[in-house]
């Protein structure tokens, strides 16, 4: 915003006040900034989505044997039943399917009469010495007079896993104390996965993987609640965590989240084989029984991995049995039939892409539809983006998604950004471009033009177009994270009045406030001087230094408050139209729930906004909000603050319920994460 000279004259009385309380600490300032750290890039490095979506009805696809009308017209009678299984014969040390010769070869053998054995004579333990009486643990003194005591130790319940301590960011292993179970299973599976906000997908990683006690119901051993935090954190592509917590799960473990998310993996990184030799063995155990039922997705696994082993005929009967269990996925439907017949069809637009779907598109040496990443789970964007068979473009836009839900490390996009040619003419337009085609390939002309530009001011434009085009395009802390390097690179000057302001909000974003005061501090003078450029970096970047920890790093700046503020808004006044009350309500609102002692008289004005419906969060959610934020309750805090916030952008988020949520993670302890996700509340706001 370009304030005007009447506005500027009504921020004297703020620049003065800066002037005693921030030049007199110029030199501390730009100590500060020399000794500003690099911003840690964190590589995410996640499982596959398990959670399948609806795919879209399907007709039975023409494989090089036809099924029958007969069998066709009794699918649909049929759907909607427990799934039928294929009684196929697998080898038990293999897994390999058995061919109708092998299984008479085997009927033929001569099976020795059962010798009759003599019974063993069994030793009855001594309950002492093994810590048990009458089936319970009890304690022993060691009879060698040494003191120590004997115990039978308990089993640890398997919900109890985790992979991060204290140390590491984790909520403490007391976090659920208190919170009954069936609210935790009856909540947890309504967790956002699909969020462009480092600050929640924070608090969801903390969430779901922090090493704590479970809640106290029950006598289970905790496996469906740790199921359901490997569905949350696969649904949300965190490969590498689940990877971890599944070696803490028993490998014989009868639980279908734990096999499908082993396999799905297995798919993603593209071993097949090993994908293939896994469902053989989980529907070799659902048919001796040893596992519950015979889910389709290990029929639709088997099926392709027949497929790569020419077993036409076998093919043919599984595609047979999915339709008579009601699957409907054209997809997969057209990849089986190319590669059981040769005939590859096109596949139809709008399917969502699964890691199977990825998978067997690999396999056939076959291009990823074009649309496929509108509609892809994070952990397939993140195979998109270092997909061969994926177009440039493609891999772009899945790159740029995939950093933004956090499924992709940062490096990785700058290096995809870095592979995009593009002409003289192209980059002598970039700023245009980012203006009229805002988007990835934007984002990757602007990102190599300033690398190679050797101007500091023509470096200082290219970062500002990056920035306006990831607003534009609603990946504005992606352009912040990927040229943050060369961000912290550019010094404060005076000269560059026009790049404060964006400059610093991009520093803000990366967490370093003290960069950013720097470059407010140095455009002081000139706002005072009357350049109107000085002038709104002052009106935008001096509210939202308030944010993050300002008592304890700059008291000279938290003691005037009140009168930044009163001046922020006397520019805010040059502004016509509803928004401007808005805009005051969401940033007081936020520093209000941070515990800033805001004045009431700033407040004043604002009671004159007009009125407007507000959306509803829901009132169960906020209530229980705060009932657990009083009690202390950290893990169900969190929880309901995540599901209050949801997968929708910041900026859709009213201020009331964002500000619940903020005062209530700052009640709790919180208090970094909670200013984190105050300050992404504003610059989503478009502060």
């Amino acid at each position: 915003m370009i304030a005007s000279h009447g506005r500027v004259r009504s921020l004297l009385a703020v620049l003065s006040l800066f002037s005693v309380t921030c030049l007199n600490d110029a030199s501390m300032a730009e100590r500060r900034l020399a000794q500003a750290q690099t911003l840690a890039q964190a590589e995410t490095n996640e499982l596959p989505s398990v959670t399948v979506g609806p795919a879209p009805a399907s007709r039975s696809p023409s494989m090089t044997t036809t099924t029958g009308p007969e069998a066709k017209a009794g699918a649909a009678l049929r759907r909607g039943s427990a799934p039928k299984s294929l009684q196929l014969h697998f080898d038990a040390q293999t897994g390999e399917v058995l061919t109708p010769k092998q299984i008479q070869d085997r009927d033929r053998q001569n099976v020795q009469p059962p010798r009759s054995l003599r019974p063993r004579q069994t030793e009855k333990p001594n309950a002492e010495a093994a810590g048990t009486v009458a089936g319970k643990p009890v304690a022993a003194d060691n009879t060698d007079g040494s003191g120590i005591q004997v115990k039978t130790l308990g089993r640890t319940k398997l919900s109890a896993i985790g992979l991060l301590n204290e140390a590491e960011g984790s909520f403490g292993r007391a976090m659920w104390a208190g919170t009954p179970l069936s609210l935790v299973m009856g909540l947890l599976p309504g967790l956002p996965v699909v969020t462009t906000s480092p600050a929640i997908q924070s608090l969801r990683r903390r969430l779901l993987l922090t090493t704590a006690l479970p809640p106290e119901d029950g006598n289970d051993d905790g496996s469906a609640l740790v199921a359901m935090r490997i569905e949350r954190l696969a649904a949300a592509g965190n490969i590498e965590a689940v990877t971890q917590l599944l070696k803490f799960a028993p490998l014989a473990s009868d639980n279908g989240t734990f096999a499908q998310a082993r396999v799905e993996a297995k798919l993603l990184a593209g071993n097949v084989r090993q994908a293939c030799k896994m469902a053989r063995h989980r529907l070799a155990a659902a048919t001796a029984g040893d596992v519950k039922g015979s889910d389709v997705v290990w029929q639709k696994i088997l099926a392709f991995c027949l497929a790569l082993d020419g077993q036409a005929a076998q093919v043919e009967l599984y595609v047979q049995l999915l339709y008579e269990n009601g699957v409907e996925d054209e997809a997969y439907f057209n990849l089986l039939d190319g590669l059981n017949s040769g005939e590859a069809a096109a596949l139809e637009s709008g399917a969502r892409i699964e890691p199977l779907h990825l998978a067997m598109l690999r396999t056939a040496r076959r291009a990823i539809p074009a649309d496929a990443v509108k509609q892809a789970s994070p952990a397939v964007l993140r195979a998109i983006a270092t997909s061969p068979n994926a177009s440039l473009g493609m891999r772009l836009e899945a790159a740029e998604r995939a950093e933004a839900l956090g499924v992709l490390a940062t490096d990785v996009l700058r290096r995809i950004y870095a592979s995009v040619p593009f002409t003289a003419e192209q980059s002598a337009a970039a700023l245009d471009l980012s203006k009229s085609q805002p988007g990835p390939s934007a984002s990757a002309i602007l990102y190599q033009v300033a690398q190679i530009d050797a101007q500091v001011e023509s470096r200082a434009r290219a970062l500002a177009a990056a920035w306006r085009n990831g607003r534009r395009s609603g990946r504005y802390l992606t352009a912040v994270r990927v040229n943050s390097p060369l961000t912290r690179s550019i010094e404060p000057n005076a000269n560059l009045a026009w790049f404060a302001a964006p400059v610093g909000r991009a520093l803000l974003a990366a967490g370093d406030r003290q960069a950013a005061r720097a470059w407010l501090m140095v455009v002081v003078g000139p706002a005072r001087a009357g350049q109107p450029d000085a002038a709104a970096a002052i009106l935008a970047l001096a509210p939202l230094l308030y944010i993050r920890d300002v008592e304890e790093s700059d008291p000279g700046l938290a003691s005037a408050l009140d009168k930044v503020m009163a001046g922020w808004w006397q520019g805010e006044v040059a502004n016509v139209g509803a928004e401007r009350y808005q805009r005051a309500i969401r940033i007081l609102g936020m520093l209000t729930a941070l515990g800033k002692d805001v004045s009431g008289n700033i407040w004043v004005p604002l009671f004159e906004a007009p009125t407007r419906d507000i959306p509803q969060a829901s009132p169960a959610l906020l209530m229980g909000l705060d009932r657990a934020a009083a009690g202390g309750r950290t893990g169900e805090t969190v929880l309901l603050s995540l599901l209050l916030l949801g997968d929708r952008d910041l900026a859709l988020t009213n201020t009331i319920t964002l500000g619940r949520v903020v005062s209530a993670l700052r009640r709790i302890g919180l208090t970094a994460d909670a200013e984190a996700l105050a300050l992404e509340g504003l610059l989503d706001a478009g502060f």
